[in-house]
């Protein structure tokens, strides 16, 4: 029983040293084995940025949707296609163009190898006029490829919400992550800091004679782990800020200051009733909802082009040079045009037809995205639930394993235990508070998700 007064006084010396250490840096420890050169102490760790950009979760992505690439893409997209609605409506107005002839013929000339079965007079001559084509009907064929081209104008404005979407989720997954790589990363530094004490005051102990060298080797081991732990969270944080960067639409590396985000702890519904709402907010249904109305569109306008079209020809003109034989000085002449097709190898038919399947080809495709909609909402569900769960069991683990590590220090102080149980006391309080932190953004990550995943987060 004489060791515990001994050991009392050799701890109680050792407060004025580690005091000493913390607080200048200059204070000589010659009783410390010095540290190999290939390993890093705390200070000599590269140690994230604490200055940055600040962002709240809304503010980055407000941001991103402003600045990232793929958003101005497929608004530039979305302008194209709705440029298709005035090609197609144009058939509804008249068609002018202009036309300038200068022809030279001999007297009498007849073209009688050419134009099929057509025998033309040709006239030397120089005229200038117009010709004017208006369509009269043509059974709805222009108005359904207009119709068709509408429709798919608003899926191009549905994609681009769908881009919107996705780039928001990007941005909270980066948020959330890099959230939880600075977290990671305080975990690590306060791991490095916890065994580099215990570590010096091992070593001091073995100095002196009080424990084995097998403890100090155990204590070293130790502290080894959490610096390989600190540089892997580094190296984590890193990447982390990298992919926010690049979600935000940033070309160059940026670092962050970040703020928090409150937990969502309510209850999201219903599975029944999020699907429903994913079916009616989700913006790549409603693409593929106006994809296939156009589809059916372009179907009925292509059926539409085995009936007859009937328009209205004009030309008017001068000739200001012309043989007077044949030809005045003016010429005009108007007309109504019938095209009936009657055979043209299947080739209506076929595209008719070709039109009708494509449509079909939607409608099933509409049928298969609801469904994984529906799958999509469950797993965001279960992923949600998982991860409420695992914030509870893990808070219980870090107050459990804090109170154990507690207790096999002041046993391995006292000497009633080994270096085997501390160790593992301490490796059981870091796993459990990496496993709380990860818990935590693994549950904001899973709220946005079904917030993508029910397209509220547009």
């Amino acid at each position: 029983m004489k060791i515990l007064p001994v050991l009392f006084l050799v701890m109680v010396g050792l407060l004025p040293v580690y005091a000493a250490d913390t607080a200048t840096k200059d204070t000589e420890e010659p009783q410390l084995k010095p540290a190999p050169p290939d390993m890093l102490l705390p200070s000599e760790i590269a140690q994230p940025p604490t200055e940055g950009l600040k962002f709240t979760l809304k503010e980055a992505e407000t941001f991103a949707l402003k600045n990232h690439p793929q958003i101005l893409t497929a608004k530039l997209t979305a302008e194209a296609v709705q440029q298709q609605i005035r090609e197609a409506r144009a058939g509804f107005f008249p068609q002018i163009y202009g036309e300038v002839n200068a022809v030279y013929a001999p007297e009498d000339t007849r073209l009688t190898g050419l134009n099929g079965i057509n025998n033309p007079s040709i006239y030397s001559r120089q005229s200038d006029g117009v010709m004017v084509n208006q369509l009269i009907t043509d059974f709805g064929r222009t108005f359904d490829l207009t119709q068709s081209a509408r429709f798919s104008a608003d899926a191009a404005a549905s994609r681009l919400n769908v881009a919107k979407a996705v780039i928001v989720l990007a941005v909270d997954r980066a948020y959330f992550d890099l959230r939880r790589a600075q977290a990671v990363s305080e975990v690590a530094q306060d791991t490095v800091k916890a065994r580099k004490f215990s570590s010096d005051q091992i070593s001091v102990l073995f100095k002196n004679n009080l424990k084995s060298e097998l403890d100090a080797g155990f204590a070293r081991v130790d502290l080894e782990q959490a610096q390989l732990l600190l540089i892997q969270s580094q190296n984590d944080y890193k990447d982390a800020e990298a992919a926010l960067s690049t979600a935000m639409g940033f070309h160059d590396l940026m670092h962050f200051s970040l703020q928090p985000v409150p937990l969502d702890l309510s209850d999201p519904g219903p599975a029944e009733k999020l699907i429903f709402e994913a079916f009616n907010r989700r913006p790549e249904l409603a693409a593929l909802k106006s994809d296939e109305e156009a589809a059916r569109r372009f179907a009925q306008g292509e059926q539409a082009t085995q009936y007859p079209k009937i328009s209205a020809l004009g030309y008017a003109g001068i000739n200001p040079v012309y043989d007077a034989k044949g030809l005045d000085h003016n010429y005009y002449a108007a007309g109504i045009n019938v095209e009936i097709p009657i055979a043209n190898g299947g080739q209506l038919d076929a595209r008719a037809q070709q039109a009708r399947l494509l449509d079909q080809a939607d409608l099933t495709r509409i049928v298969d995205l609801q469904n994984s909609l529906a799958r999509d909402v469950r797993q965001a569900l279960l992923s949600i639930d998982t991860a409420r769960q695992k914030m509870d069991v893990t808070g219980e683990m870090v107050q459990n394993t804090t109170r154990a590590l507690q207790l096999a220090q002041a046993r391995y102080r006292l000497g009633t235990s080994s270096i085997v149980e501390l160790t593992q006391a301490e490796l059981n309080d870091t796993e459990a508070k990496l496993q709380a932190t990860s818990a935590r953004y693994d549950y904001q990550v899973a709220r946005s998700l079904l917030d993508f995943t029910t397209g509220a987060n547009r």
